[in-house]
This record gives structure tokens, sequence and C-alpha cells, in this order.
């Protein structure tokens, strides 16, 4: 699917993992149009709070490569994927760590079902900053192109453990359990909604879901802040928008189970989040006009590459969006 998107909505079950079914949203704005790799700039080397920083490059524009540990090996280059609820490992890299299964799970798309286990690493770091005892989804990555590496995905169940800053303009990833950097992130404050608010099933990380206002909606849309999209994208548009023709062709993107999704490019919207005002936004939506039923809890993604950085406060559920 275009960015391999899965929203893996599904059940960590505790101790002993029974067999679970994970729900792969189209996660479109996640194909790789082109294998384009833009190389990591001299990276700044503390954040805010003389917090050390973590480098990353950029793959296709915005979707951002950072290299962590696992179980002291590595590194390993892992999507950053603030739109994924559980960290995604390849099989190759769970068999070179000889990870053991702790359950079995189905990763579901349309009309097709793919074999997944759960495993646990003991330590998974990136730079300085580590989550323990981390549970994982062990599933092949092969709709990445080969050239690029890519051997997992860190996903919102390692992220949550930080206040999280992406500075795009930086090429640097903030992770902070001190609270350092809060106090000197500055900006308005746009509320993420509650874990309760957001449709999901099990002991998930919750999704980063805020209220945007779009210039061709007829009301206010849930969006996902989310760091694994290259591009904006919105569901079921019928509903909430005035839909306007646009003069860009049509472009199709596959998905992780093969299949092909047509997506459109909306007329370029003026957008409002909370006091801020973003002119000229480009969002994507899918081409065909029957609801998509399966997306619940939101009403698309907001891509982090749209915005010079992004800081994300987990504890009070506050995100802090600086405009390019």
């Amino acid at each position: 699917m275009s960015r391999f998107r899965c929203l893996l909505l599904a059940s960590l079950i505790s101790a002993r993992l029974r067999s679970s079914c994970l729900t792969i949203f189209q996660r479109f704005a996640f194909l790789m149009l082109a294998a384009t790799i833009v190389p990591a700039l001299a990276a700044e080397t503390r954040c805010p709070g003389n917090v050390a920083s973590v480098p990353f490059r950029f793959v296709n524009r915005h979707l951002i490569v950072v290299a962590i540990s696992i179980n002291h090996t590595g590194p390993y280059d892992f999507l950053l994927d603030s739109g994924t609820q559980i960290t995604i490992v390849d099989p190759l890299v769970a068999a070179a760590l000889h990870l053991n299964t702790q359950g079995a799970a189905v990763v579901s798309g349309a009309g097709s079902g793919q074999s997944a286990t759960y495993a646990q690493l003991d330590l998974v770091e990136a730079g300085s900053h580590s989550v323990e005892k981390q549970k994982v989804l062990v599933y092949d990555l092969h709709p990445f192109p080969s050239d690029l590496h890519l051997l997992g995905i860190l996903g919102e169940d390692f992220l949550e453990h930080f206040d999280l800053l992406i500075d795009n303009a930086h090429r640097m990833l903030c992770l902070d359990k001190s609270a350092a950097m809060r106090a000197e992130v500055k900006g308005p404050h746009i509320p993420l909604a509650a874990a309760a608010e957001v449709d999901q099933a099990g002991p998930l990380a919750a999704f980063l879901v805020i209220s945007v206002r779009l210039s061709d909606g007829l009301r206010p849309v849930r969006l996902m802040i989310d760091s694994g999209a290259n591009e904006s994208v919105l569901f079921n548009t019928s509903e909430y928008m005035v839909l306007r023709p646009s003069l860009v062709p049509p472009v199709d993107f596959r998905g992780v189970d093969g299949m092909r999704t047509t997506l459109s490019a909306l007329p370029l919207q003026d957008v409002k989040i909370g006091p801020l005002k973003l002119p000229a936004m480009s969002f994507f939506s899918l081409a065909r006009t029957d609801k998509d039923s399966s997306v619940k809890g939101f009403d698309g993604v907001l891509t982090t590459g749209s915005f010079r950085r992004v800081f994300i406060d987990h504890a009070d559920r506050f995100a802090i969006l600086e405009p390019r």
C-alpha cells in the first residue's frame, strides 16, 4: 500500500498471545513512488532542553528512516511511523536474533490475509533512548524496495514512552522522558483526542488524532498525525467535503496485500488547526465513491512532513505544530 501503512488495530493479548487478526488500513501515502533517498545533513547535536538527538534521513520526501539497536545488536534501519500502533520487525532480523514466537497473527487486507507472529524484544534503542520488553510483530516487509534496506517499522508503542519532537528542518529526532523539552518548545497546544475517543482494539498505543478544519469541509475532520505518510490522505470525503474537480490525474498505489488503490489529488485546502492557519495544503482522497467502513475513529492522516517541527506530549496529550 502506498506506504506500507498499516494501522494495526488488533489485540496484543497479555502473557500468552493467542491468534489475533490485525487489520491493515490502506495506508496509502506510503507507496514508494520512487526509491528516492535524501542523505542526512549534519544534524545539530542537541535538541531543546539539551536532550540528545537522534539523526535521521528522508526517503521519498517525507518518510523518516532512523537507525535503531535491538538487544544490543545493529544498527538496523527502521521507518519511524507514529501511525503504526505496534513496532514491526522483518523476519530476517527476527531470525538473526533468534526471537521466540509468542503468538500468531493474521495481517488482513482487501481480500487477502498474510501470516505474522508476535515476539518480544529485550531492549530497543534509538540513540541513547531505550524501551525494555517491547512487544513487536514479525512481518515480511517486502513492499519496501529492497535497495532501501529497511528492516522494520518503529511504531507509536515505542514513541509513546517519550515526549517526541520531529525536527524536519535539522533532520533529527528528539525523545525525552525528563520533560526538559516541554518547557522550551513554544507554540499553541493542539489537543490530541483522548485515547478513549480513538477507535482501537486491545491495549495498543492510541492514535495521535487532532481536529482540523478544511476550506472545503462541511465539518471539522479528525486527522491522525502520521510520520509514516509522505502525503496527507482523507477517507470518505463525500461525507464532509464540498467536492470540486481537480486538474491532477489520479495516481495508483499498490498495497501491502498486492491490491491497487487509486488516489485523487484534492484542490488545495486552506487549513485551520486550533489558532494555526495554513494556506494551500495538499491532500489526496480515495478515487472510489463507496464508503470505506473499515475506517473508524478519524477521517484521514496528516503527514508530519507538512511541518518544520512536530512536538508531541504523550502524557498531557497535546501537539505543537510549527509551520514550514
